[in-house]
């Protein structure tokens, strides 16, 4: 299970996508850059392996 941490400028951001548990790394990446592209304030996001003591896995940057 994959989880999505972002990197927020001048605020926080409530996207329902931050609360979900992705089954796959692929459904995580989908998910960011969605998230990425509905919220202008999003820098970046990393995404971690919940199911492995949160384990960073990569982080995505807004381009």
């Amino acid at each position: 299970m994959f989880k999505l941490i972002p990197t927020v400028r001048g605020g926080a951001v409530n996207s329902p996508l931050i609360f979900v548990k992705y089954a796959t790394v692929d459904a995580a990446r989908d998910a960011t850059k969605a998230l990425i592209h509905a919220n202008a304030r999003v820098t970046r996001v990393m995404i971690v392996d919940a199911a492995n003591g949160s384990k960073f896995v990569e982080w995505i940057e807004r381009s």
